[in-house]
């Protein structure tokens, strides 16, 4: 299986594009020459100006989209069919997106300007290369996030001055994954864990929105069932780091109706998303039939530290 939403990074508070309420979206359609599966498209906007390309794919197809904007304040989100939260944000995941997709429909990227230079009426040009291939892919392909076989994790984020150096060599089933952070002001001390899994991507947030980051890390085991799990750590005041609890599926009667593995987690707009195919009776591992299901997580205080309690629940 493919990795399927490992490029999807947050959206931050400080750092989302302006609201898209009351503001004119220019819709324009993707189509691609006869016999050819990309495109390249250029474009200008301007101050709250939005550009919305639409291209149908099928669910399993696998889209690249890569973005070359004149202004480094320009960027470029990916959104679903029927559905106005973001599967990919530019502003905190970049300019490249690579991903299998996990539903047939109708796909919007939207490219705008962040809200500090949309208000100084600041101007990009861009271009924009966009591709489809493959299909025919299953839910459980389209939603899988495991890293390439042997293909090592190695990533650097950075928020409000703090940063934090990810890796992990993803050998084998159980692999150690550190956590080295710098910028705060009491305890810099590396953070060494053994996972039973691969490291499948990596996210820097503030989604309690208090001036001092956390860092996530999305972790899949290996078999066939490619559970996720998350290994996460919030500063406390920007001085040290306190652990994140995430509680398991499983604990949730109705959240895990029909689970059986295949996570993706992603951090979009202040909530985390974690989503998966759901199982109906009958179904097997490789092919389920009940669509997909997606937990939507908000950082409350716990007991000893932090914890993602589950916000709200869709399935589509």
């Amino acid at each position: 299986m493919k990795t399927w939403l490992a490029c999807m990074l947050s959206g931050l508070l400080f750092a989302t594009p302006l609201a898209w309420a009351g503001v004119e979206i220019r819709q324009e359609p993707v189509q691609f020459a006869k016999g050819a599966s990309a495109a390249t498209l250029t474009g200008k906007i301007k101050g709250d100006q939005i550009v919305a390309y639409r291209l149908h794919a099928r669910a399993g197809q696998s889209m690249v989209a890569s973005f070359k904007p004149s202004n480094r304040s320009a960027y470029f989100n990916i959104l679903p069919p029927a559905s106005d939260e973001a599967i990919f944000v530019g502003s905190t995941s970049g300019n490249r997106f690579k991903a299998r997709l996990p539903a047939d429909g109708e796909y919007t990227i939207r490219v705008y300007l962040m809200r500090n230079a949309a208000r100084r009426h600041e101007t990009a040009r861009y271009t924009l290369e966009v591709g489809l291939a493959g299909g025919g892919q299953t839910a459980a392909a389209a939603a899988d996030t495991s890293p390439a076989a042997g293909a090592p994790f190695d990533r650097t984020l950075e928020l409000q001055g703090i940063r934090f150096h990810v890796t992990s060599a993803n050998e084998g089933s159980l692999n150690t994954l550190r956590i080295i952070p710098a910028g705060l002001e009491i305890d810099n001390s590396p953070i060494v864990k053994t996972i039973n899994g691969t490291v499948s991507g990596a996210a820097v947030a503030d989604l309690n929105g208090d001036g001092s980051p956390e860092i996530y890390v999305y972790v899949t085991s290996a078999g066939s069932g490619s559970h996720g799990s998350l290994v996460a750590y919030a500063a406390n005041r920007r001085k040290s780091l306190s652990p994140i609890t995430l509680p398991p599926v499983t604990q949730d009667k109705a959240a895990s109706k029909g689970y059986m593995g295949h996570d993706a987690f992603a951090v979009v707009e202040r909530v985390l998303v974690q989503r998966f195919p759901v199982y109906r009776d009958g179904d097997t591992n490789a092919r389920p039939t009940g669509g997909i299901r997606q937990l939507q997580y908000k950082l409350v205080p716990g007991e000893a530290g932090w914890m993602l309690k589950v916000d709200r629940m869709v399935e589509y």
